[in-house]
């Protein structure tokens, strides 16, 4: 039956399940637990939209400036 599946009659039936861990992956789990404790305690009141706005097209322009300079390295 597991021919069906992969067309492969003798792969193994076991799973064997990877130990890679993804330490961003937790980073970024630390920093939602951490914005939605800071929400529900009142945390200071975010700045008005405009500045927002203004602060992601800096990170935004910020971001494209490494991608270029980072694309701009001779390979050897």
């Amino acid at each position: 039956m597991n021919e069906q599946f992969n067309g492969d009659a003798t792969a193994p039936d076991e799973y064997t399940e990877s130990t890679h861990r993804a330490p961003g992956l937790g980073i970024v789990g630390i920093a939602a637990l951490a914005v939605a404790g800071w929400g529900l305690a009142g945390g200071p009141a975010l700045p008005e939209a405009a500045d927002l706005g203004w602060a992601a097209v800096g990170v935004g322009l910020l971001i494209g400036l490494l991608l270029i300079i980072s694309g701009t390295r001779r390979s050897k």
